[in-house]
């Protein structure tokens, strides 16, 4: 069995050409074409070049835009389902304060301020890495389950073909069976035409002997 090829790991890095993507994904040229130009901004990968190179994250991207596509969506509903989504800040409504009760919170926030920014920017800082982390996670992934989608491919190319093979030769096998069993189907009507004929000169030597053998004796 061939070995499986090394997975590219970086997803952002152009690693598939135009063909390979078309043909992983079964469409036209012409349609990929526009699907580059339609949802550009959703690629990571230049592809308004001639020659253009996919990374794993576009060919993922393609693949949903391609899903989506299929499933009746439209170019506004594709681009809404493909722009991740924010989070909306109601505002509260205002509350009613007196002077000392504002003064108050302002030196409570004044003397909070420097650990609430101390525990903001943690927050922030552990966050930013957590996203980063499942970021390269998740290019990692899809890197693997990229990989894994084209070698699938592959393999199933080579069996349909191992397939294809094995038909053509067991055709080629029933086409010599069949002339085969003509040729002795002819041979033994030969050979039972030969044996009637035999039988029918032995039937004419036996009258021949029993006519002389009445002439003998007449």
């Amino acid at each position: 069995m061939n070995e499986r090829p090394a997975v590219r790991m970086d997803t952002t890095e152009p690693a598939y050409s135009f063909a390979e993507v078309a043909h992983h994904l079964q469409v036209a040229p012409e349609t990929l074409r526009h699907w580059n130009t339609r949802f550009a901004r959703f690629l990571v990968s230049d592809v308004a070049v001639d020659e253009p190179r996919y990374s794993s994250a576009d060919v993922a991207a393609l693949i949903t835009v391609q899903k989506l596509l299929e499933q009746g969506f439209d170019d506004a509903a594709v681009s809404e389902q493909l722009t991740p989504k924010r989070l909306e800040i109601t505002k509260a409504a205002p509350i009613n304060l007196t002077p000392d009760q504002r003064r108050l919170l302002k030196e409570e926030a004044t003397a909070l301020l420097p650990h609430v920014v101390s525990d903001m920017l943690s927050t922030i800082a552990n966050s930013q890495q957590t996203v980063l982390n499942s970021q390269s996670t998740m290019r990692e992934m899809v890197g693997v389950v990229v990989q894994d989608n084209f070698n699938l491919k592959d393999e199933n190319r080579k069996l349909r073909d191992r397939m294809l093979e094995t038909e053509r030769a067991l055709a080629e096998y029933q086409r010599r069976e069949e002339t085969r069993k003509e040729r002795m189907e002819s041979r033994m009507r030969a050979l039972e035409s030969t044996v009637s004929a035999l039988q029918q000169q032995v039937v004419q030597l036996i009258q021949l002997q029993r006519q002389k053998r009445r002439g003998w004796f007449g």
